[in-house]
């Protein structure tokens, strides 16, 4: 059963949105250090759970709805972080220049992260669960007959 591609479209916001970040880290020099990547990849790989928790919401939204609030959570957690995050781009120099032949890269991925961040809140507390609501909650037996039985 496939859900609505709304969900489809925001895990492929998510993917990109890790990239952004790696780019991001990039662009205002953080990737310089020979650590500094391994500190990235711990940093930025748990934003690819957005992206899977998007994807099986897609695939079947019945069995993967209850999981809504908390990726809603997280992404709120996220975005609250992001804040101190751009207020410290706004006032970066590097963010600011030329990076990869391209002006003002940090600032763009910046904002970049945060509609993706807007738009992923907005789908996760207007989307609505996926069972309809005169729908009995089922056991977890007869879950795994459904399962089977399919």
């Amino acid at each position: 059963m496939r859900g609505k591609a709304v969900h489809i479209v925001a895990a492929i916001a998510e993917s990109l949105r890790f990239f952004a970040v790696v780019f991001l880290a990039f662009s205002v020099g953080a990737l310089l250090g020979p650590s500094a990547s391994n500190l990235l990849r711990y940093a930025a790989a748990p934003q690819l759970l957005f992206a899977a928790g998007f994807f099986f919401m897609w695939l079947d939204p019945e069995r993967y709805s209850p999981f809504r609030p908390l990726l809603a959570l997280g992404k709120i957690a996220g975005a609250v972080c992001f804040l101190p995050l751009a207020l410290a781009l706004a006032g970066d120099e590097a963010a600011r220049g030329r990076t990869l032949g391209v002006p003002r890269l940090g600032l763009g991925l910046a904002f970049f992260l945060a509609a993706v961040d807007v738009m992923s809140i907005c789908i996760l507390l207007l989307g609505g669960d996926a069972k309809p609501e005169s729908a009995a909650p089922s056991s977890p037996v007869e879950d795994i007959e459904r399962v089977e039985g399919d």
